[in-house]
């Protein structure tokens, strides 16, 4: 999978080209508008319901290039590669792989 595909995050209302490796997750469909999940290990992620409760559950990480135009979900995201916890905020796939980020 080479290029980029544009994501738009639904909390900051930023648009970015991601490579088409970034990884993503399902959105729970308990997660608040502007939460984000936390994964730690690759295997769990963690967030906060909309009751306030906490929730840990077991994540299956997809490359963005599987995603489909128009598809909400979560987007690891850009930096701190070597960071061992990863973000995942909401975002909407935008477009299709490109070749140019």
């Amino acid at each position: 999978m080479n290029g980029a595909i544009g994501v738009l995050d639904l909390v900051s209302g930023a648009a970015s080209h991601r490579p088409t490796s970034t990884l993503t997750l399902d959105l729970p469909r308990d997660l608040p508008e502007s939460g984000v999940v936390i994964v730690d290990d690759g295997r769990r992620g963690r967030y906060v319901a909309n009751t306030g409760k906490p929730v840990v559950y077991g994540v299956h990480m997809r490359p963005l290039g599987w995603r489909r135009r128009g598809e909400v979900c979560l987007v690891a995201r850009s930096g701190g590669a070597s960071r061992r916890m990863k973000q995942y905020r909401p975002c909407v796939v935008e477009a299709t792989p490109t070749g140019e980020p």
